[in-house]
Parts: C-alpha cells; structure tokens; sequence
C-alpha cells in the first residue's frame, strides 16, 4: 500500500466508507478480520502524524496555504494553549489528594469506607480488546 493510492477527497471518503460498511455488512469478509487490519492502520496513521519530523514537514508546507484552500480543504494554522498547573503547589497538592481518593474508592468498589455508602456509580459499556 502506498500513500499515493489513499483517499484524496471528501466523496472518495464517503464512497469508501459507504463501500466498507456494505461489504463487513454483507458478510463476505471476517468482521474480525477487518476490526485488526482497521486498528493497524489507525496505529500506522497516528504513529506517522506524530513524528516530529513528519510533523514539522507538514506544518511548513501547511504555511504557504495558510488562510487558503488546498484541495477542497481549509488551511488555517494556529496556536494551542495547554495552561501548566504544574509550578501551583496546591494545584499539585489537590491533584494527589485526588489520585488518592480515587485508587481508595476503586480499591473499596465505590463505597465510602466511613460511612459504607455507595458514591460511584458505574457504568457498563463493551469493550472489544485487541491487542497489535
């Protein structure tokens, strides 16, 4: 497979996606089968865009487009503030106490061990486990 043949537009997106559905659907390919050739490559793809050189390629092809359309696409690049808590030492202090609390309540099955109420609810969801 070569990055020349992916998806290079939003209705090849949506053919494929249409396509796949009705295929897995239809039964004539292993549903399970395509789940862990699907999280292969949704691990190749996440493993290539963060790369840091693949990262810093794009970013600087990405600046000649900026504000600007690239194949149907909107280019706009922007900074991202991520607030560092980490110098606040009651911040710090908070976030242990909470860490703690909760391995508690996980070690107790949700029961408040002083008064032996029920405080964490849980919720049930299917998780299908497939390890690459």
């Amino acid at each position: 497979m070569k990055l020349e043949t992916l998806i290079t537009s939003k209705p090849e997106m949506e053919n494929f996606i249409n396509d796949s559905i009705g295929t897995i659907l239809s039964g004539d390919v292993d549903p399970l089968e395509v789940e862990i050739k699907l999280r292969f490559l949704e691990k190749a793809i996440s493993s290539i865009r963060k790369d840091v050189r693949v990262k810093n390629y794009v970013w600087e092809e990405a600046s000649k487009y900026n504000g600007q359309k690239f194949r149907g696409c909107d280019i706009k690049l922007s900074e991202r503030k991520t607030a560092d808590y980490s110098l606040d030492n009651e911040w710090l202090t908070l976030k242990s106490k909470l860490k703690g609390r909760e391995a508690l309540l996980k070690a107790s099955g949700g029961i408040d061990v002083e008064t032996g109420e029920q405080v964490v609810t849980y919720k049930v969801s299917e998780v299908l486990n497939i390890k690459l």
